[in-house]
């Protein structure tokens, strides 16, 4: 082969690399601050509010336009297995296209997964190559016309949680999975099916954002999912339902997420305890600020939403905690001897404590430092249980 051919390659090569990796918020973020998403704006009139606080938002999952305030990117939401559209009900898809409709083992129940008050969405068998064409033609393709330069997929989740089993050829029954979460062709269709929409979308400038829930799969197969995308939403966050994750499951999350940021774009949801967010616990909040901060990457995204039984999306929250700014990272997290983790920054110094059950006291460095509610210390800090202190340069 001659040096041009391989010298055309390469830069082919490299042009679709540096596309991946500037599709997903290629207006830029900064290093430093807490840079939001906000979680669909379906309730949000005034979008300048978007941008008056110090710390702003960058990237909307599920906007209702394509078109946003300078500095901000929409995305158009699609349900990753159900047909998206409440026209084209099961009726219509069993008379046009019944072959493509997913059932239960019973070969009767849709496997909707999620029913609501108008019925489920229709779930479609996505492995079938015509599905995955219509989906983008029919669906998607509307989207990117109108504008959007980024998808988000929503419950691309790697647990047969809809328990799906198989579909109809004619009159045959086709068995395509157990019916079981953990199934690992059921996992594999789910990948192939983001890689796909990547492949297609990728070169016209189009990102996929994809909702996975790492609690869903073993790490390597979560791990494969989030590399089939351009971003990962994380829906379990740091703190889920009103909860604090802590213990394993924040250790088992922290050690994905800080395998993913350094590449990937990442938005944190968390779903904090209160209606509105004067009511969220403080130590609530700075557990997250802290969980997050230490995990934080280039692209990564910081969500903070109401639970009070379900989670308060489509409204915008913020509260003065959300004005952190400690610098850019200079490096990576370290777990202490004494299960502490650490993460120093240019201004400032992140301390998390992700044990639910055991206190910790840890040397702090020479100097005097500030606390997010204004107190000066200095020597040593005890680490309360499940707790995180975001410390600032003085």
């Amino acid at each position: 082969m001659k040096k041009s051919t391989l010298f055309l390659i390469l830069i082919i090569i490299l042009s679709k690399a540096s596309l991946a990796q500037t599709l997903f918020l290629s207006s830029g973020i900064p290093e430093n601050g807490l840079p939001l998403a906000q979680i669909f704006d379906n309730k949000i009139a005034d979008k300048s509010l978007y941008q008056q606080s110090k710390n702003k938002v960058y990237y909307i999952w599920g906007s209702r336009t394509a078109q946003q305030p300078e500095g901000v990117s929409g995305s158009k939401y699609f349900p990753s297995i159900r047909n998206p559209d409440r026209k084209l009900d099961l009726k219509w898809y069993q008379e046009n296209h019944p072959d493509w409709v997913m059932y239960q083992e019973d070969k009767k129940t849709p496997a909707y997964g999620y029913v609501y008050s108008y019925g489920g969405l229709v779930p479609l068998d996505i492995s079938n190559p015509e599905v995955r064409d219509f989906y983008l033609q029919k669906f998607i393709m509307p989207a990117v016309n109108a504008g959007y330069k980024m998808v988000a997929m929503d419950n691309v989740d790697l647990g047969n949680w809809p328990k799906a089993v198989g579909r109809f050829k004619g009159t045959e029954w086709i068995t395509l999975y157990t019916g079981k979460k953990n199934d690992a062709v059921f996992q594999e269709n789910m990948i192939a099916w983001m890689q796909f929409l990547k492949q297609k979308l990728n070169p016209l400038g189009v990102a996929v954002v994809a909702n996975i829930k790492a609690t869903t799969a073993p790490e390597n197969v979560i791990i494969k999912t989030i590399d089939a995308v351009d971003a990962w939403l994380d829906e379990n966050g740091f703190a889920h339902k009103g909860i604090k994750v802590t213990d394993k499951k924040w250790e088992e999350a922290i050690a994905i997420i800080n395998k993913v940021t350094q590449q990937k774009g990442y938005i944190s949801i968390n779903q904090m305890r209160g209606e509105k967010a004067e009511d969220w616990p403080e130590d609530q909040v700075s557990y997250v600020i802290g969980s997050y901060l230490l995990s934080r990457g280039p692209k990564s995204l910081l969500a903070m939403c109401s639970y009070t039984g379900n989670a308060i999306y489509h409204h915008y929250f913020y509260r003065k905690e959300m004005d952190t700014d400690i610098g850019k990272a200079i490096a990576a997290a370290v777990k202490e001897s004494n299960g502490l983790w650490t993460r120093k920054f240019s201004k400032g110094l992140v301390i998390v404590n992700p044990s639910s059950k055991s206190s910790q006291t840890i040397t702090l460095p020479k100097g005097k430092w500030k606390t997010l509610s204004g107190e000066i210390i200095e020597g040593y800090l005890l680490m309360p249980a499940a707790s995180a202190s975001i410390l600032t340069t003085q």
